[in-house]
Order: C-alpha cells, then sequence, then structure tokens
C-alpha cells in the first residue's frame, strides 16, 4: 500500500517561503505543521496563532515554532517570526498540502460517453459517469462517483470530490473545487397555481383568501455557470436558472450545506457560510460577506462590500458596504442603539415605579383624613 507523506522542509526553506524572520538553526528539517497541543518533537512545526496558545510551550515538546511579532519570549529553540500569521497559515497550508489521492488515468470502472472530451493528465475515479457531449479540460480529478450530465464543460485544474452531482450544460470554470456531495443544477423549486393563491392573496390583502388547490411545475430549462477560482462546501445545492442562468462570481467561496435558488447571481470574491439560503433570482453584488444560518428571499439584492452578520433575515435590499443583523435584519449601528435600549428597560420600568409610587404617596398625602 502507497503511504502519502508530506515531503521534507527545512526551518530556512520555509522561512524563505513564507516571508518570515528565522531565529534559531535554519537547517533543521520538518514533516509536517501542526497545533501547538499536538507537536511531539523534532520533526513537527507548531503554528501559533493568538498568545492564549503560549501556554502550551510549558510542556516542553515544541522545538519548532511559527510565531507571531507580537508574542516575545516562547520557550522553542527555533522560531520562525511573522506579522500576518493567518495569511501565513494560508501559505503553509499549500506548502504541505496533502493532495486527495486519484490514481492516474481513468478507472476502469468509470463510464465515459465516447462523445466525451478528456484533456490531459486528467484523472477519474471509481464509479464515475461523464455524459454525452461533455468536456472535461486538462489537469481535472474526480475523485469517485462523480456523476457530469450531458453538454457539461469542465475547466482546467478543477477538483471534484466524491459524490459530486453536476447537471447537463452547466460549465464549470478553472481551479474550482467542489467538495463532497455538492450537487450543481437540479432543477429550481418553481410552481403555480391556476388560480391566484394562498401566498398571492396574503402578499394582496394580508389575509389568506384563496387556496392552493393545485400545484403545476415550471420546469428549469436554464443551467449553472461557476466562474474560474470558485470554492464550494460538501452539500451544497446550487438550482439551476429557469430559463436563463444562475451564476457563482469569479472566486467567491461557499461553505457546507447552502441551498442557492433559480436564477440567483452571487458576485466576485464572496464569502457565504454555512446553512445560508439565497432565494430565486436574488443577487449578491461582490466581496459581499453572508453569516451562517442567514437568509435571503427572492428579488432581493445586496450591494457590493456589504457585510450580513450570522442568522439575519434580509427582507429588503441591502446598499453597499452595509453591515446587517438580526430578524428581521436592521442596519448594524441601528441594531447596537434597540439592544442598548431594551438593556436599559427593566432599570427605567423600576424607576418609573418608584416615582409613581413617590407621586401616589405625595397624593394621598394631600387628601382629607377619613
Amino acid at each position: 500500500m502507497t503511504q502519502l507523506v508530506s515531503p521534507m522542509k527545512t526551518l530556512g526553506e520555509i522561512a524563505d517561503f513564507i516571508g518570515g524572520e528565522m531565529r534559531g538553526d535554519g537547517s533543521v528539517s520538518v514533516s509536517r505543521v501542526v497545533h501547538p497541543a499536538v507537536a511531539q518533537g523534532d520533526s513537527d512545526l507548531a503554528f501559533v496563532l493568538s498568545p492564549k496558545e503560549a501556554s502550551i510551550f510549558e510542556s516542553g515538546k515544541i522545538v519548532n515554532a511559527v510565531v507571531p511579532a507580537d508574542i516575545e519570549n516562547l520557550p522553542a529553540r527555533n522560531q520562525i517570526v511573522v506579522s500576518r500569521p493567518r495569511l501565513v497559515l494560508a501559505k503553509l497550508t499549500q506548502l504541505f498540502e496533502r493532495p486527495v489521492h486519484v490514481a492516474p488515468g481513468v478507472h476502469p470502472c468509470a463510464a465515459i460517453d465516447p462523445t466525451a472530451s478528456i484533456g490531459q493528465d486528467v484523472r477519474i475515479g471509481p464509479f464515475c459517469w461523464v455524459g454525452p457531449n461533455s468536456r472535461i479540460g486538462q489537469g481535472c480529478r474526480l475523485v469517485s462517483n462523480v456523476s457530469v450530465g450531458a453538454e457539461v464543460s469542465v475547466g482546467d485544474h478543477t477538483l471534484l470530490h466524491a459524490g459530486v452531482r453536476i447537471g447537463d450544460r452547466c460549465e464549470i470554470g478553472s481551479r474550482v473545487i467542489l467538495q463532497p456531495n455538492v450537487t450543481i443544477g437540479g432543477d429550481g423549486f418553481a410552481f403555480v397555481t391556476p388560480e391566484p393563491g394562498s401566498v398571492e392573496s396574503v402578499r394582496k390583502t394580508g389575509e389568506v383568501r384563496s387556496f392552493n388547490t393545485e400545484l403545476i411545475r415550471i420546469n428549469s430549462l436554464g443551467n449553472v455557470i461557476i466562474e474560474d477560482d470558485v470554492e464550494i462546501g460538501a452539500g451544497t445545492c446550487i438550482d439551476r436558472g429557469t430559463l436563463g442562468e444562475t451564476r457563482i462570481g469569479r472566486g467567491s467561496k461557499l461553505d457546507n450545506l447552502i441551498q442557492v435558488g433559480h436564477n440567483a447571481m452571487i458576485g466576485g470574491n464572496c464569502l457565504i457560510v454555512s446553512q445560508v439560503g439565497l432565494g430565486g433570482s436574488s443577487k449578491v453584488g461582490n466581496r459581499v460577506v453572508i453569516g451562517g444560518q442567514s437568509g435571503l428571499p427572492d428579488h432581493v439584492s445586496v450591494g457590493d462590500d456589504a457585510v450580513i452578520h450570522a442568522r439575519s433575515g434580509i427582507v429588503s435590499h441591502v446598499p453597499e458596504r452595509a453591515a446587517m443583523i438580526g430578524i428581521p435584519a436592521l442596519p448594524l449601528r441601528e441594531f447596537m442603539q434597540r439592544e442598548v435600549k431594551m438593556r436599559r428597560l427593566p432599570n427605567l420600568i423600576k424607576e418609573l415605579k418608584q416615582q409613581m409610587e413617590s407621586i401616589i404617596e405625595k397624593l394621598n398625602s394631600l387628601l382629607p383624613p377619613k
């Protein structure tokens, strides 16, 4: 059995790669980067993100460490001092990456349609299917049980983890990473009633005056376009457009278990955290951050560079660079002012009660004796 082992690198090489200051013996070789709590000896490089982890060094097991410049006097023999630890962590994980294993070539248990086009150096694992007239770009990896429908385009050096499903006519860019069980191009959730139904009556009158006696399916004829350098987390579902497209912009990162409705548009370099729901035809601008379990209804837009805090319920358009929080979501400053006032209420009620009791007592003293 082949064992995948991280390559050995010297501390000096690592310091040059991440732009850190080497203090100690740069010729020492290490094989892995670890949290300080699990460092075992000379071959481990402990990575310190915050002063809270400094106490772990008292164990004496940490020989080599990457440390922030604002932490001093850590008892590690060899140290690489850095100014922006989290950015350095990104570089280190690239340097010590252990890529997912896919054997070279096409596995004999894979099914590739004769009309499909497979680029150079593509690796396709067991039980994968590539449909008719689809194109897989060079350097792609399909791990196992991956389904690529008909007339799909997958760009170069894209990684499709186990269980990924890509529907017909969808377009996936280059250097895209789809985590296990991502579904791209399922039908949108679109139905209509022959006569105005309950939702329409509520929107019009505020009351349920008509009923959904029949639900008629609206088929999804569009597709999904995933632009270059997008990453999508496990179990996320992105519905195809009804007549047009659903699009995820270049460089955006979506977490696990996100639902993107039909015809939704997400701009570039967005960060969308787990369990977010984006309604059909919603629009998210560029560089937007949406916290976990937030919701965006259909046909609502979020402007560029907005930040939506976790568990926020968006009910109307969000302007660019806005910070929103709460259910229903409010601008952050307005929300905080409201929270401060709410916390003052018990004391205000207590003071008001005391004042009322004092007034009543004075009034009673003015009444003639019985």
